[in-house]
């Protein structure tokens, strides 16, 4: 996009941040009267000096002397109630607008395509809600004020000007090309400059997030100077563009000061010069000085207005980008009352965007309505590629997947999820009690006892403490409570399709088994797809299919898998040595 202020895209981009501000129009309104009853005043007070000179000083005129107090009094109570009008009436709406287009952004980032959030770090994300929002706030009301309200003021006092002497208005009016080359100038580098802030603030954030979040393993590898270097190369980057933006205000505001500065010099010179003609009086000439003096403050302002401009249309560029990505495809209109819980997935591939190896290589597979499918293999082998594609995380590259005969893109998404249970692979909780994650998303299962799921998954015995708050991504509890949680969750929602990926792989062997049992009374007879490392979680299912290298090279059931032998039957007996050994001093939760 072109830097300069003036151009057609930006002007888009500014006309598209206030159609934000069009909903508060009646509270703008008022703030926008109130501007105008503060510039009113200001006027009147520029106006008054003259009669206060002329007739309070000069001609000692009783009149003057004892209205002139009470003109003042009411000049400055109407300039105190715009002002009250004028900045609370646009704080309200710049609050407003942060607001609205902060819950905009933040539903658009929820249902933005999972493939975004591979290229894209979510400390970046999180930026844009804080920041940039802030700086788009600032452009949208507080610009638009300073614009209205010194416009107004600076308009008014030029009229008075005319008024008191027209020839020496015009002569400091020649100053006005020389502002407008500096303020473009300015535009330019304010525009460069808030781009390379916002970056840097992203920068910022994703240092930080990463740090915060991994400090178990910057304490563990003791990568304290790693993590400090990293942020203070993105510090540095920020201070850089701050730095380059103040020096931008530093320099054009003081040069437009000093333009008019000369101007004013130059005015003083020919008015007690009678270079082009002697004022009539005193009071005139004090109230045209006054003018101009009270003309140096909005032109200051409208000076620095470009910068908060500059900085919203960046920030606005940035978050409307964002608004402006399509988000996951919803996926048609076909609706059924209820999924009955038939899965096929017929020859499928999938690599993942930034993969060199498909994940998945011509899987074709079935899982009948209540029964209890099994994915096992080595980590990597593609196993939980299913999980994601199932749910509709990612697009098959080619091959169909099918839930009750129907193409899953032909469901509703929202509606698809719905029906499907997942406990992911890392437990996801978030902040609050036990009681709002085992809820979590509505949809819960009417026929399901809770207290019993909750005894039979163990979360009953969890902590008082813990129950009421598993902290930030549920950092009170232990990996193995943390699936706990998660699998009572996914059991107690309501769907055809329960899908377990790696659901006890925190825990050990004997508290393995008891969740076992609970799936099993817990299922009611909902269609179960099991992602599993440890087999003697699969080996009740009705198939078992064995993924090595994104491809099923082995299937059957537990007992047809052993008899022949293969890569089932060697991975059974290793495990079985493993457990033998470590029976002996089981894992905790």
């Amino acid at each position: 996009m072109p830097a300069e202020g003036g151009s057609s895209p930006s002007l888009a981009l500014y006309r598209r941040l206030l159609g934000y501000v069009w909903p508060y129009k009646k509270i703008f309104s008022l703030s926008i009267a109130g501007m105008a009853v503060v510039a009113l005043a200001e006027v009147s007070f520029a106006a008054l000096l003259k009669p206060i000179m002329d007739g309070g000083f000069v001609e000692r005129d009783q009149s003057i002397i004892q209205l002139t107090p009470f003109l003042l009094l009411g000049v400055f109570v109407a300039r105190a109630v715009g002002a009250f009008a004028d900045q609370y009436c646009i704080a309200w709406v710049g609050r407003r607008l942060i607001f609205d287009l902060r819950e905009l952004l933040f539903s658009r980032i929820l249902r933005l395509p999972s493939s975004y959030y591979d290229t894209q770090p979510t400390a970046g994300l999180i930026s844009k809600l804080i920041y940039d929002l802030e700086q788009i706030a600032d452009a949208g009301t507080m610009a638009v004020r300073i614009v209205v309200k010194d416009s107004l003021l600076t308009i008014g006092l030029v009229i008075w000007m005319f008024m008191l002497s027209w020839p020496l208005t015009l002569i400091f009016l020649l100053i006005t090309p020389f502002v407008a080359i500096v303020v473009r100038k300015a535009s330019k580098r304010f525009r460069r400059s808030s781009e390379g802030i916002q970056q840097s603030m992203g920068g910022i954030t994703h240092v930080a997030k990463e740090a915060l979040q991994g400090h178990r393993v910057v304490k563990a590898f003791g990568g304290y100077a790693d993590e400090e270097t990293a942020f203070r190369v993105a510090n540095q980057a920020n201070q850089r563009q701050s730095l380059r933006r103040a020096l931008v205000a530093a320099i054009s505001v003081p040069l437009l000061l000093l333009i008019a500065g000369a101007g004013v010099a130059f005015i003083i010179y020919l008015a007690l010069s009678d270079t082009i003609g002697s004022f009539v009086s005193p009071g005139t000439f004090v109230s045209y000085m006054g003018t101009i003096l009270l003309l140096m403050s909005p032109i200051k302002r409208l000076a620095r207005i470009n910068e908060y401009i500059q900085a919203g249309i960046a920030a606005a560029n940035s978050v409307f980008s964002l608004v402006d990505e399509p988000p996951e495809a919803s996926g048609e209109m076909y609706e059924t009352p209820k999924i009955e819980g038939a899965v096929e997935f017929r020859n499928v591939s999938f690599c993942y965007p930034r993969g060199e190896q498909p994940a998945l290589d011509h899987v074709s597979f079935n899982l009948s309505p209540g029964q209890t499918v099994a994915l096992v293999g080595a980590s990597g082998s593609g196993k939980s590629t299913i999980a994601t594609l199932l749910l509709g995380f990612y697009a098959a590259d080619a091959g169909e997947i099918l839930i009750d005969g129907h193409p899953i893109g032909s469901y509703p998404l929202e509606y698809l999820r719905s029906q499907i249970a997942l406990v992911p692979q890392d437990p996801i909780l978030f902040d609050g009690s036990v009681d709002k994650n085992v809820h979590y998303g509505g949809g819960q299962d009417d026929r399901i006892d809770l207290n019993a799921l909750l005894r039979a998954t163990g979360v009953a015995q969890l902590p008082e403490s813990a129950q009421n708050n598993v902290g930030e991504l549920g950092s009170q509890l232990s990996g193995g409570q943390r699936q706990r949680v998660s699998l009572a969750r996914a059991l107690y929602r309501a769907g055809a399709i329960l899908v377990l990926d790696e659901a006890t792989s925190a825990l050990d062997v004997l508290s393995e088994q008891k969740i076992k049992e609970a799936v099993q009374d817990f299922a009611l007879g909902r269609s179960i797809l099991v992602i599993a490392h440890r087999l003697s979680f699969v080996t009740h299912a009705d198939q078992i299919h064995v993924f090595e290298g994104g491809q099923i090279i082995e299937a059957g059931n537990h007992q047809t898998l052993l008899q022949r032998d293969g890569r089932y039957a060697h991975m059974w007996r290793v495990q079985q040595a493993e457990q033998g050994v470590s029976s002996e001093s089981p894992a905790s939760l």
